[in-house]
């Protein structure tokens, strides 16, 4: 089994990985036609002109704009991160599947990175379109903070070597993560697991998109208010170790996504699949499983109890060609791979 194909994260220095080669998803887009019936899209140029801030100096977020932080975060070198979305007024998100949230036309989400105390980029993704087609129906670019922070300017084909240890990703980058042909709702931190969590002073989650009638098929909490949604299986180390590869290989590596035409290791958890850690698609696909490409001393994706003899452990401590994610770091994740690795020792010796 080859293991992995692409990253789920954003930008970042592409390094030489066997099994990109495959997947044309390096050549430069086509020009965005960006007009859609219901009106006309303006590109952008500076990040005051998105709708964020209410008041960019200030850095006031606007009334109708509402934070979030997904359960599981990815790993990008370091950075600090913040979340907003705005709906449409009145709009809802299609939930007839909950596991790939379908978005209203005008949905705009940023995220922003600091690093060090200071405002690297914010990154912007709009819908314009009526479907999920990266070119006619999304718009993504990245904003480049100036010195003084008073506002950021487009950088549509990126910047190479920004101040951090990553690289500000131009908008070919963009689709590497967010396009419809790896995960069928774009958005990636935004949905059903993600979001069903406690309720936060000033962040949006799962009861409160219920509650203010968001959501074309709202969930329905078994346990009464205040319980989630979709309750996860006991059991820390496996919550913590899968929600991590959910969030930061899932993207990529699900059983809808192109990448599955290479590789049938599967890491994004869905509602459908949480009965027990050990049924789960992550689990399933990993645990045991022979891993063909070649890893230095390892035969097995997931190696119960060795994880130096893990192909999956291996692939996210290299700092080499063979890194996952490929793309968006390039600084090894010290409390992310010590979770998974943590997970992997734990596990009991195969007979």
């Amino acid at each position: 089994m080859i293991l992995f194909a692409l990253a789920a994260a954003c930008g970042g220095d592409d390094e030489a990985v066997p099994i990109d080669a495959p997947i044309a998803i390096d050549a430069p887009p086509p020009p965005i036609d960006a007009s859609v019936d219901a009106a006309p899209f303006v590109e952008p140029t500076l990040l005051s002109q998105t709708g964020l801030y209410s008041d960019i100096g200030t850095k006031t977020i606007a009334a109708d704009v509402h934070e979030f932080l997904p359960r599981w975060q990815l790993w990008s070198d370091e950075a600090v991160k913040r979340r907003w979305i705005w709906l449409p007024p009145g709009a809802t998100i299609d939930t007839s599947n909950q596991d790939d949230w379908k978005f209203p036309v005008g949905t705009k989400v940023w995220k922003e990175f600091v690093r060090g105390g200071t405002r690297i980029e914010t990154r912007y993704l709009e819908k314009i379109g009526p479907g999920d087609e990266w070119i006619t129906d999304w718009f993504a670019v990245s904003f480049q903070w100036n010195a003084g922070e008073t506002d950021a300017t487009a950088v549509p084909a990126g910047v190479i070597d920004d101040p951090g240890y990553n690289d500000i990703p131009g908008r070919s980058d963009c689709r590497k993560c967010h396009v419809n042909t790896r995960v069928a709702s774009v958005l990636i931190g935004f949905s059903a697991l993600q979001l069903d969590t406690p309720t936060a002073t000033g962040l949006w989650n799962l009861a409160q998109l219920v509650a203010e009638n968001r959501l074309s098929a709202p969930p329905t909490a078994s346990g009464g208010a205040g319980s989630p949604y979709f309750p996860l299986p006991a059991g820390d180390a496996a919550r913590d170790a899968l929600g991590y590869l959910h969030a930061n290989c899932g993207n990529c590596h699900n059983a809808g996504s192109d990448v599955a035409l290479i590789t049938p290791v599967r890491l994004r958890l869905t509602v459908s699949d949480l009965t027990a850690w050990n049924t789960t698609d992550p689990w399933e696909t990993t645990v045991d499983v022979t891993a063909t490409f070649g890893v230095p001393g390892a035969t097995v994706v997931v190696e119960p109890g060795v994880p130096a003899q893990s192909a999956l452990y291996y692939r996210l401590t290299t700092t080499g060609g063979q890194r996952m994610p490929p793309v968006g770091r390039e600084v090894v994740d010290p409390t992310g791979t010590e979770t998974v690795r943590a997970w992997i020792a734990g596990l009991p010796p195969t007979p």
